[in-house]
C-alpha cells in the first residue's frame, strides 16, 4: 500500500511538473497535465476538447460516380475497389465514361474529441471518445438525396475506449493497424495496401520493456465474411429468410445467413520504437463458421501478418523526412487485409453456397425457394483464399511548413473463380488493385492545412477486366 501511495504521489508531482501555465499567485493554476488540457478544479483528472473542421473536394478526371450520392465516393481510395471498369460486361451502358470531370463537396470528415486522463496508483486512468459524420448511409430519402435541400449527415461514433494502466477496453484502432506507418493524406480512404481494417471494440493489454520494445495482445469483435455466387455477406448482413429476401435485406438471393461469429479476434503485435523511428511484427486469427441449421456446419482459420515501420534517415539536414512501410500476407485475413465490404471488396471465405450449376452447387442448396437435404449439402464446398498487400511512403518537408507525401500500394488475392461462378469473377471480384499518390500541404499556422493531392488507381477483376480512376483532391481544414 505504502508502494501504491508513492506511485500515485509521485504521478501527480509529474502532472504538477508539466503544468505550461504558470499560477498566479493567490490563484490556481487550470493548465492540465498534457498539452492543451485543463485540470478539472478539485480533481485529479486532465480534460481536453478538440477536433477540426474540414472541406473535402473533388474533381474526377476519370471514373468518377456522376449519380451516386457524395457519401458513395468522398473515400476515393475505398470507391477504388468497386470504380466502374473500363469496358462494360454484357453490351450494358458504360458507367465509367459518364464519370469524367464530375465533382462534388463534403464536409462529413470533420470530428470533435473529449480526451481525459488521471493518475491512479494502478496507472493512468484514461478515456477518449471522438465522433464524426459518417453515419447516413444510403437507403432512406434524406440520406440518398443529400444534395436536395441540405447535408443531413449524422455523427457516427468512432473512438470510445478508457484505459487502467496497461489495459484498454472499448472501440479503438486494430492494434495491427500501423498509423506511424501510414502516410499523411488528404483523401480519408487513405492508402491501399495497409493492414487492418480500421476501428473496433476490443480488449486489449500492452507491455512496454526496456529498450524501446513494446508487446500487445488484444482480443477483437469477430466478423465472419464470405464471397459467392450471390455476391459478399457476412455476420452484419443478418438473418434472412425468403420473406426477408424479397423485402430487400441482403443477402438477397439466399435462403439463409450462414456466418456466425464463434471468438473473438486475435491481434498480436511485437515492436521496438527508437530516435530513428519504429519497427514492428504484426500479426491476426480469426476464429469463422458457417452454420445455416440444416446440414451446413464448416470451421475455418484466417490468419496472417507481416511487418511494418517508419524511418526518419535524417540525410541532407531533412530531420523531418520520412519512410514509411508495410508488407503483409496471410489467408481467410477478409476485413484485416484493408477493410473495404462489399462484393468488390476483401471477404474471407469463398462459398458456392446459394449458387447453381455453373459453381458447383448442383442443387442450388442455399438458394431461396430450395429445401436443405443432406444429399445436396454434400454440394456445397467452401475455403479460405491467399491474400497479400503492401505500400511505402516518403514525406518530404520543402519549409517548416510546406510538406508533401507520395505514396504507392498495392493489394492482391487469390478468389476461387469456380466458387464464386464466371459472372463474379469477371466484372465484380478484384484480383489486385493499387493506386498512386502525390500532395502538397501547406499550413500557414499551425492549426490550418490547405492541400492539394492526385491519385491515380486501377483495379482488376478476378476475370481480368480493368477500371482505373484518377482524381485530385483539396481540402481546407482547421483544428481547434
Amino acid at each position: 500500500q505504502l508502494q501504491a501511495n508513492q506511485q500515485l504521489l509521485q504521478q501527480e508531482i509529474n502532472q504538477l511538473a508539466a503544468l505550461k501555465t504558470p499560477a498566479t499567485p493567490g490563484a490556481a493554476s487550470l493548465a492540465g497535465s498534457f498539452p492543451r488540457s485543463i485540470l478539472i478544479p478539485g480533481t485529479d483528472t486532465s480534460l481536453a476538447i478538440g477536433g477540426y473542421v474540414k472541406l473535402d473536394a473533388f474533381w474526377w478526371l476519370q471514373g468518377g460516380s456522376p449519380n451516386g450520392n457524395v457519401s458513395a465516393s468522398d473515400a476515393v481510395n475505398n470507391y477504388l475497389n468497386g470504380v466502374p471498369l473500363n469496358a462494360p460486361i454484357g453490351g450494358a451502358f458504360n458507367p465509367h465514361s459518364r464519370g469524367n470531370g464530375v465533382f462534388q463537396f463534403t464536409a462529413r470528415e470533420s470530428r470533435f474529441h473529449v480526451e481525459t486522463r488521471t493518475p491512479t496508483a494502478w496507472g493512468p486512468a484514461d478515456t477518449y471518445l471522438e465522433i464524426d459524420f459518417y453515419g447516413c448511409s444510403a437507403g432512406g430519402l434524406d440520406c440518398s438525396n443529400q444534395n436536395q435541400v441540405t447535408n443531413p449527415v449524422l455523427p457516427r461514433l468512432r473512438l470510445a475506449y478508457g484505459t487502467l494502466g496497461p489495459w484498454l477496453a472499448g472501440q479503438d484502432w486494430d492494434a495491427v493497424n500501423d498509423l506511424q506507418a501510414q502516410p499523411e493524406m488528404i483523401d480519408f480512404g487513405g492508402e491501399m495496401g495497409h493492414f487492418g481494417y480500421a476501428r473496433s471494440p476490443q480488449l486489449r493489454y500492452t507491455w512496454a520493456g526496456p529498450y524501446g520494445l513494446s508487446a500487445i495482445v488484444a482480443a477483437n469483435q469477430p466478423l465472419t465474411q464470405v464471397i459467392g455466387p450471390a455476391g459478399a455477406f457476412e455476420t452484419d448482413s443478418g438473418s434472412v429468410t425468403a420473406g426477408a429476401a424479397a423485402a430487400g435485406f441482403a443477402p438477397v438471393a439466399l435462403a439463409v445467413n450462414p456466418t456466425k461469429n464463434t471468438l473473438p479476434d486475435g491481434n498480436f503485435v511485437l515492436g521496438i520504437t527508437q530516435p530513428w523511428g519504429h519497427l514492428r511484427l504484426n500479426a491476426i486469427l480469426q476464429d469463422m463458421e458457417l452454420q445455416d441449421g440444416s446440414f451446413i456446419s464448416q470451421n475455418y482459420l484466417g490468419y496472417g501478418g507481416g511487418f511494418s515501420g517508419n524511418v526518419r534517415p535524417g540525410w541532407f539536414g531533412w530531420a523531418k523526412d520520412g519512410f514509411g512501410f508495410e508488407a503483409w500476407a496471410g489467408s481467410g485475413l477478409g476485413h484485416y487485409a484493408n477493410g473495404t465490404a462489399g462484393a468488390t471488396g476483401w471477404q474471407a471465405i469463398a462459398s458456392n453456397f446459394g449458387g447453381g450449376p455453373a459453381e458447383g452447387n448442383v442443387c442450388g442448396y442455399g438458394a431461396v425457394g430450395i429445401a436443405p437435404t443432406a444429399a445436396c449439402a454434400k454440394f456445397v464446398h467452401s475455403t479460405t483464399f491467399s491474400q497479400f498487400g503492401g505500400q511505402v511512403n516518403y514525406a518530404h518537408y520543402w519549409l517548416p511548413n510546406l510538406r508533401s507525401t507520395v505514396v504507392y500500394g498495392y493489394q492482391g488475392q487469390d478468389v476461387p473463380s469456380g466458387l464464386i461462378g464466371p459472372g463474379m469473377a469477371l466484372g465484380v471480384v478484384n484480383r489486385a488493385v493499387w493506386n498512386a499518390t502525390a500532395n502538397l500541404i501547406w499550413s500557414p499556422v499551425a492549426f490550418v492545412n490547405i492541400g492539394l493531392e492526385y491519385t491515380y488507381g486501377q483495379r482488376e477483376t478476378e476475370g481480368g477486366a480493368r477500371g482505373n480512376m484518377q482524381v485530385i483532391e483539396g481540402e481546407f481544414q482547421v483544428s481547434f
